[in-house]
């Protein structure tokens, strides 16, 4: 009996986690269901010729 208690809970815990990754993927977001977006598009446009950026590594 105790078995099933965490069988059940352990079942319960995966379709919680699916059902957020499916929210953070955007599925819900034709029901008004959707996370805000992290992204900064301004910062973006505001950067000077990024692709002239060279990262090299410092020899001591």
């Amino acid at each position: 009996m105790k078995h099933m208690k965490l069988r059940w809970l352990i079942l319960i815990l995966m379709v919680l986690n699916g059902l957020f990754y499916i929210w953070r993927q955007g599925v819900f977001e034709t029901w008004g269901f959707a996370p805000e977006s992290a992204r900064e598009p301004a910062r973006t446009m505001q950067q000077i010729q990024p692709d002239n950026v060279l990262i090299t590594r410092k020899d001591s």
